[in-house]
């Protein structure tokens, strides 16, 4: 089975794990990576306060967090994007655990530290790291009757794939998950790969990315085209006719993963009977911009003339972010599924005027 395969060779997904140490690069394999050595500012906003550590638990890494009853009825399992890992995620952890569900998000087993932070697309690492937890808290916690994955950006491609893996079931063998909520996903990994090379010459984050597909995928799309089938989401929405609802979320100028790949997935989803409502997020009200596809076409014309290009409308928003508008929108959209909201098919825009 392919997801066991990924778990038994997590090696070719990100490189192996350094020796012991004190530094970003030397924390042992199957610990989490202390956040305080992430180099993003960003991280050093947050708070640990009520996060746990997966390890600690027996599970691989990542960071959970509970809520104050012994009973809990939902559980909230993250998916986190490309260049991230759980450090980005522990204020939507307090977020959720403070509603009343368990939260859990996992880093990607293999996912290295080196050539650059967070590196690697750990597809199936990511998924059998994720059906682990969720099993283990909803052996913990018999409690549980709703499972809902939340994920953004190549989470998405993560989550997706988990949803259809079959290894996704509880003890009785029904499904593992119930909805899902997907923010600026990668729904189409062959769409993203080939993006991505074509960049590369030019861009080297797309170098990357292109790089780290290739090796999760044992080759280019021409070597190795039924893996990358094998985990494109898009092309296997009929599996995921069980799901009680799914939401969408795009901004409509995002620079790093094409608006269409949403539109793609709501079609897929809604024909394959399930409830799914599509939010387009247009301008950026109130929050950061996020990355634009306008501002990379512009931003180098009006550089040349002494100007600076800021993008009015909605790009690819931080994942650790709460106030752009994609991610803003997304995480309320989970909180009301928790809070017993209902999903019909449809589209509704954000303007964010």
């Amino acid at each position: 089975m392919v997801i066991a395969a990924g778990v038994q060779g997590l090696v070719a997904c990100g490189g192996s794990a350094p020796p012991a140490g004190g530094s970003l690069t030397s924390i042992p394999k199957g610990q989490e990576i202390p956040c305080e050595l992430h180099s993003d500012p960003r991280l050093a906003e947050m708070s640990d306060a009520g996060i746990g550590l997966a390890s600690a638990l027996g599970l691989p890494p990542g960071r959970y967090a509970l809520p104050a009853s012994a009973a809990p009825t939902q559980l909230v399992v993250m998916f986190h994007g490309h260049g991230n890992d759980s450090c980005s995620w522990r204020r939507h952890l307090q977020s959720v655990a403070a509603l009343g569900a368990v939260a859990v998000a996992m880093d990607y087993s293999g996912q290295a530290q080196t050539p650059i932070e967070n590196y690697g697309w750990c597809v199936r690492a990511g998924v059998a790291d994720s059906i682990v937890a969720a099993r283990y808290f909803l052996n913990r916690y018999p409690s549980i009757q709703q499972v809902y994955a939340f994920s953004i950006s190549m989470g998405a491609n993560v989550a997706g794939y988990a949803l259809y893996s079959p290894l996704a079931t509880r003890a009785d063998g029904s499904p593992l998950f119930d909805h899902w909520v997907a923010a600026e996903g990668v729904h189409n990994l062959a769409e993203q790969y080939l993006l991505a090379r074509a960049i590369a010459p030019v861009v080297p984050d797309g170098a990357v990315a292109q790089q780290e597909i290739e090796i999760e995928n044992g080759g280019s799309i021409e070597q190795a085209p039924q893996a990358y089938t094998e985990i494109s989401p898009v092309l296997h929405a009929q599996k995921l006719a069980y799901l009680k609802s799914a939401v969408l979320i795009h901004g409509i100028d995002d620079g790093l993963v094409p608006t269409t790949q949403s539109r793609e997935m709501f079609l897929g989803l809604a024909a394959a009977g399930v409830p799914t409502r599509l939010y387009t997020v247009g301008a950026t009200g109130t929050g950061e911009t996020g990355t634009t596809a306008t501002s990379i076409a512009l931003g180098p014309l009006a550089g040349a003339v002494g100007q600076n290009y800021q993008s009015p409308l909605a790009g690819h928003g931080w994942e650790g972010s709460e106030t752009q508008l994609v991610i803003r929108t997304a995480l309320d959209q989970l909180y009301a599924l928790l809070g017993g909201a209902s999903v019909s098919t449809g589209e509704t825009p954000v303007p964010g005027l």
